[in-house]
């Protein structure tokens, strides 16, 4: 085999937590901080010639700036949804963009990093727009949740231990717009950035044209459509736990160092159906599409599950 075709394609999925979290006090130094601590993680790969598209969260991002717009609206006018997730893309991906351009240069490696604003069609008949289950923004006091459902028509969520969230419709993409242009970039030695936050959903009319609609795609779908698209070698999706986990949270806690697909999805009932269970059916359904293996693990152990000593790996047999 020769050098050229041993290298991997990688589509590595960050969590929100690449640019924030939940006790953060949200500046833009801090948003850069974290930035710059998920960047570090990944220059290993890259220094060993590994082809990267990175995807990431945008949570609890893109619901700021809906609040700013409607904080805003007697003044300027409230932008629709899919136009919010648009922002957070760009914002974010420039920031990770900038923290990666800078890592790589103290590490000496001339490398590109690009961000491409990256649009999904979704179905128009997904269940899931009668049935908004995904937490954007901040968290509510009951009060407030209530307050803003009786004046702005939102729907709302109750997180165990948190807090009230609001909920949007998540409709699963069945096309990522961009994926030959993403694929054409990584092939030519730049480090991509894209489908954040899911990407920009959109709706496929009859005649070929797009149109966008509010909604949030969950992140970790539209990196396995995208890493079936452009025929990544793997999947990682990142996230604060070190490995999937069988009853989480309980006493009886097992952590799961390999699932095959099948063991996957009958885990699936069981998990967290706003954390880690998309995460689980993503790569579940990576693996199934593909054949090939699909990793989760915690930011700081990517290394260590790539070489197969730490996170879950997902297979397809």
């Amino acid at each position: 085999m020769s050098a050229a075709s041993e290298v991997q394609l990688l589509v590595i999925a960050l969590g929100g937590n690449a640019i924030l979290r939940r006790s953060d006090d949200g500046t833009i130094e801090t948003q850069f901080r974290r930035a710059d601590e998920s960047m570090r993680q990944i220059v290993p790969l890259i220094a060993a010639g590994t082809r990267v598209v990175l995807t990431h969260g945008n949570g609890p991002i893109v619901g700021n700036i809906v609040i700013r717009n409607e904080a805003a609206r007697d003044r300027v006018p409230p932008m629709p949804l899919y136009i919010a997730d648009a922002d957070s893309e760009g914002g974010i991906g420039f920031m990770l963009e900038t923290s990666l351009t800078n890592a790589l240069a103290t590490a000496g490696i001339d490398r590109r990093a690009v961000t491409v604003v990256t649009r999904c069609v979704v179905d128009p008949h997904d269940p899931a727009f009668s049935r908004p289950t995904k937490p954007i923004g901040p968290y509510y006091t009951p009060e407030e949740a209530a307050r803003l459902a009786k004046e702005e028509g939102w729907e709302f969520t109750e997180v165990p231990g948190a807090g009230t969230r609001r909920v949007v419709p998540s409709p699963r993409p069945t096309e990522i717009v961009e994926a030959p242009t993403i694929a054409k970039l990584a092939a030519a030695g730049d480090v991509v950035i894209a489908a954040g936050g899911g990407g920009v959903p959109v709706l496929r009319r009859p005649d070929g044209t797009l149109a966008g609609v509010d909604a949030v795609i969950d992140k970790d779908w539209a990196s396995a459509i995208l890493a079936e698209a452009i025929s990544a070698d793997h999947l990682v999706v990142l996230m604060e736990a070190d490995r999937v986990y069988e009853r989480y949270g309980t006493p009886a806690a097992r952590p799961l160092e390999r699932l095959t697909v099948e063991q996957a999805e009958r885990l699936l009932p069981e998990l967290d159906t706003g954390s880690v269970g998309p995460k689980v059916a993503a790569c579940a359904h990576f693996a199934r599409a593909t054949g090939k293996d699909a990793v989760i693990c915690a930011v700081d152990q990517l290394a260590e599950a790539l070489a197969g000593r730490a996170g879950t790996r997902i297979t397809a047999r």
